[in-house]
């Protein structure tokens, strides 16, 4: 098995980095994009770009363990509440510095967690070395304490079952009885009986609201969990509470090849409510979608250097990023997939869903999206508010920007936005996101967050997916073959707790290029790209695909004959280049494409891929293959 890579850079005093090759230790933040650091070798004090730095060079071995080998969404629900209880117990050391706690802090939580002192080490040490809530899990390979054994699903029922129905009513059960009761149907079942702590636990990790509200009703609820109106709970320091949105940007761009209208581009935004910063954003000829809110979500996560750089912007930076720690949004369809539930609790990310007609915790984004829109009415194409507001003023006749000058636009419109004064918090967003981080002489900062070095795991973990059996021919979807060799070892694989079933596997599916899809192999643990089986096959969006499938059917052609399919789809293509010039919708299928291609020649290129082999050459048998013979992809 490959050496098993960073997933972050630690931005602190005291931590070891590397710059142009040479080993550096930091010794102050002096701003934040900027370190003052020492040269290991000469000791020379130089000031560096938080952008240039990388992760140190690993001497020895790991200081903690991988994680487990295994998708996040077959990790069940249990091991993710013992990573949860684990994460709780270590909170106070995270939030420190290793030189300011002691062996007593530590044995105190060692002694609340019914573990030893060494064990609440290794759990530090597994979460700072990765900050994934996944490296805390039992099966992570940290040893100890009552993480280690799991419920049996009879017992796990019992617990459930006694919590809604027997401690969460309005007879107000204390935990000693409700402990007791699930204690003696247990013993009832000849059931291996749960530890007091474990059900203690258990209780204490069920939703405080909804528990008062079966308690005690509804008004009792709302007095004590929901916020008073105008006042956002959690936001005391930056990427501790981040809102996320989405918004038709009222201006009229036009296609890159006849500069003509192809009307309106959508966006999506995060915004740190701390601070006000525009923390991640979105553009996309695209409706909005899971995908739309995963690559906003990633973009907030990630550095934006290489981002920029890509786009061509070089005059100002964008020094914003990290994980939240509490992620709002509204309850549209998009943002209640199983995707965004799965990726944001492997980055310990609190995702909560404002109720319907209930915009409490909206007005902060809403505001930020009403600031980019009023921008935007300075600009040639604009479309205004309204009738009214527009006039006799012709939008599609003063269109002039194209998608890619749009979104080069935004970021200089946010870096303009990110240092003027904010009317709400009598400040710059920037120079209150710097002092929420560096502290300031009456207040202390909360550090710069974590650097996320695995770039493409964190893109592919907000991405759609999709789960399938994996078949002698390899994976159908959306009538479409898919193989790789990765998939030999699991060719009809069994479920692990039904014999009689196939054992089914997420892939994850970028809708603008459907040419590959992404698995995450347990044998290598890392992600692989899966392509077409038939290579020859064009990329294509999912979009273009039902689109020729719905020629396909008005044609009498089966969707599994993909060589007829992706002929209807090269004729649509040749129908809108020649009707482009004339009709705006044709137009804006072409751009389509076009920003889809650039999305997939933007991909990082540290995915591996194996040759590939016809499934006609396959042996019949499941076997395995050797991960370190995998390549690296080509550098396209």
């Amino acid at each position: 098995m490959s050496k098993k890579e960073p997933t972050q850079l630690w931005i602190k005093e005291g931590a070891t980095i590397v710059n142009n090759g040479r080993d550096y230790v930091i010794l102050a933040l002096a701003d934040i994009n900027l370190v003052l650091a020492k040269e290991v070798g000469s000791g020379e004090k130089v000031l560096l770009k938080i952008g240039d730095l990388g992760p140190p060079k690993k001497i020895g071995p790991p200081p903690a363990p991988s994680i487990a080998k295994q998708e996040l969404w077959e990790i069940s629900q249990i091991d993710w509440q013992i990573a949860e209880e684990r994460r709780r117990h270590i909170d106070p050391i995270l939030k420190v510095t290793f030189h300011q706690w002691a062996d007593a802090q530590a044995d105190k939580i060692a002694a609340e967690a019914g573990v030893s002192r060494a064990t609440v080490y290794r759990w530090v040490a597994a979460f700072r070395e990765t900050g994934l809530l996944s490296s805390l899990l039992p099966n992570a390979g940290l040893r100890g304490g009552k993480g280690k054994t799991r419920l049996s699903p009879e017992v796990d029922a019992i617990i459930s079952d006694c919590i809604e129905n027997f401690h969460d009513t309005e007879q107000n059960s204390s935990i000693a009885s409700t402990v007791e009761e699930i204690r003696r149907r247990c013993s009832n079942a000849q059931l291996r009986l749960p530890a007091l702590n474990t059900i203690r636990a258990r209780i204490e990790r069920t939703n405080g609201r909804e528990r008062v509200k079966s308690r005690k009703g509804e008004a009792a609820a709302h007095d004590q969990f929901d916020p008073i109106k105008g006042v956002i709970p959690d936001a005391d320091w930056p990427l501790a509470l981040v809102q996320i949105d989405h918004t038709l940007l009222p201006v009229i761009i036009v296609d890159d090849v006849h500069r003509k209208s192809i009307r309106r581009a959508w966006i999506t935004l995060a915004i740190d409510v701390n601070s006000r910063v525009c923390l991640g954003m979105y553009l996309t000829l695209d409706a909005p979608s899971a995908m739309s809110a995963g690559m906003c979500i990633s973009h907030a996560i990630m550095p934006k250097e290489k981002w920029m750089s890509r786009l061509g912007v070089t005059s100002t930076d964008w020094p914003c990023w990290g994980v939240m720690g509490i992620l709002h949004m509204d309850n549209a369809r998009e943002f209640r997939g199983d995707m965004l539930k799965v990726a944001c609790n492997e980055y310990d990310i609190d995702l909560h869903l404002r109720p319907v007609k209930k915009p409490r915790y909206g007005a902060h984004i809403e505001r930020l999206m009403g600031t980019v829109s009023e921008g935007l009415k300075t600009v040639k194409g604009a479309t205004f508010s309204g009738p009214e507001e527009k006039g006799i003023y012709d939008a599609e006749g003063n269109a002039c920007m194209t998608f890619s000058e749009l979104e080069k636009w935004l970021v200089l419109f946010f870096a303009r936005y990110h240092r003027k004064v904010h009317a709400g918090i009598g400040t710059t967003p920037l120079t209150k996101w710097r002092e929420g981080l560096l502290g300031t002489k009456g207040k202390p900062g909360r550090g710069l967050p974590t650097r996320r070095l695995d770039e493409e795991k964190l893109r592919i973990d907000f991405m759609p997916f999709i789960e399938r059996t994996v078949q002698n021919y390899g994976v159908l979807i959306d009538d479409v073959h898919y193989y790789h060799d990765v998939l030999r070892p699991w060719i009809n694989a069994a479920h692990p707790e039904f014999a009689r079933h196939r054992r089914k596997f997420r892939f994850h599916r970028d809708p603008r290029d459907i040419s590959e899809l992404y698995f995450f192999d347990e044998i290598a643990n890392r992600y692989f790209a899966i392509p077409y089986r038939d290579t020859s096959l064009p990329p294509v969006s999912i979009w273009e695909l039902r689109e020729a499938q719905r020629h396909a059917d008005e044609k009498g052609i089966p969707h599994d004959n993909e060589k007829a399919v992706f002929a209807l789809l090269n004729e649509q293509r040749d129908i809108e280049a020649e009707a482009a010039e004339k009709t705006k919708s044709a137009r804006r299928a072409q751009q389509r494409r076009v920003e889809h291609t650039k999305a997939r020649t933007n991909k990082a290129e540290d995915l591996p891929q194996v040759s590939n082999q016809t499934p006609s050459a396959m042996p019949s048998a499941v076997r395995g293959y050797d991960p370190d013979a995998v390549q690296p992809l080509d550098d396209d």
